[in-house]
C-alpha cells in the first residue's frame, strides 16, 4: 500500500488526463504547489468529482507517484461554489488562483500565500465587498510577498516625489515620473494611481468604505498585472476576461 501524507491544499487548476483522469494544480500548506493525479474522477458516479474543481478547498490525502502525486482521497473543506453566480466575482477568482499559479514554484511553500490567498476567495464569495477592490489588493500583496513592495511616493528610479504624470515601469515593477519614463512604461491615469495608493493602505474588511468606480480598479489590476507577466515570464490568461 502507498504511504499517503495528508495536506490541506486548493485547487489553482486541472486537466484532462487520459480518458477519465485529472491533472491538478493544488496549492497546499504543507507540499507547497504539487501536480497530482486524480483517477477516474470525470466518471459520472465518481465520488471525488468535486476535487479537481477550480477553488476547491479541501484535505487531501496524497502519494507519491513518479514525478508528480496521486489523489487517494479528499474531504472538502469548502468548494467556494457561490463564485461561479457572477461573471465578474468568478473571473477575478480565477486571476486570483492564476497569479498563486504562475508566481509559486512547483514544491515551493508559503504558508503566508496560502492563507491570503484562502482568505481572498473568502471575501470574493461571502462578503459583500467591491470585487475588483479585492482583487487589486490581492494583487497587491502578491507583489509584496515577491519583494516588489510598491512605493508610490517617490519615483522608482530617481527618488524624487511625484509632480505630475506617473507611468508604471514593468521592468523595475515600480513607479516612475514622467522625466524617467522609458520604453518598459505603462501609462496610468491619475485615478488609478490613486487607487493602487488608498487600496494598499486599506485593509481587506474596510474595501467595502472605499468609493472607486470598477473601471479605475479595473485599470489599476491590469496594470499590476503586466508586471507580473513581465517579471515571471509568463502570460496571465484571466486577463483577457475581468
Amino acid at each position: 500500500m502507498k504511504q499517503t501524507t495528508i495536506v490541506r491544499g486548493i485547487v489553482l487548476s486541472s486537466h484532462d488526463y487520459k480518458e477519465k483522469d485529472k491533472l491538478c494544480q493544488i496549492f497546499t500548506v504543507e507540499l507547497g504547489k504539487i501536480t497530482a493525479l486524480l483517477k477516474g474522477c470525470k466518471a459520472p458516479n465518481a465520488k471525488l468529482k468535486f476535487a479537481f474543481q477550480p477553488f476547491c478547498f479541501a484535505e487531501f490525502s496524497v502519494a507519491e507517484l513518479g514525478n508528480f502525486y496521486q489523489i487517494i482521497d479528499a474531504k472538502l473543506i469548502d468548494s467556494f461554489f457561490d463564485l461561479t453566480k457572477q461573471l465578474t466575482t468568478y473571473y477575478l477568482a480565477n486571476l486570483a488562483v492564476e497569479l498563486v499559479d504562475v508566481c509559486v514554484q512547483q514544491q515551493e511553500q508559503n504558508s503566508n500565500l496560502f492563507v491570503l490567498l484562502a482568505n481572498t476567495l473568502k471575501h470574493l464569495c461571502y462578503e459583500n465587498l467591491p470585487p475588483y477592490l479585492v482583487a487589486l489588493k490581492f494583487c497587491e500583496c502578491v507583489f509584496e510577498n515577491l519583494g516588489y513592495k510598491l512605493n508610490s511616493k517617490v519615483c522608482a528610479n530617481c527618488g524624487l516625489p511625484f509632480s505630475n504624470r506617473v507611468f508604471f515601469d514593468v521592468e523595475k515593477c515600480g513607479f516612475v515620473c514622467f522625466s524617467c519614463k522609458n520604453s518598459n512604461c505603462l501609462a496610468i491615469s491619475n485615478r488609478a494611481f490613486a487607487c493602487i495608493k488608498i487600496v494598499a493602505n486599506t485593509q481587506f474588511e474596510r474595501l467595502l468604505t472605499v468609493k472607486i468606480d470598477s473601471a479605475v480598479a479595473r485599470e489599476a489590476l491590469l496594470v499590476l498585472c503586466k508586471g507580473i507577466e513581465q517579471k515571471q515570464f509568463k502570460m496571465l490568461k484571466s486577463t483577457k476576461f475581468i
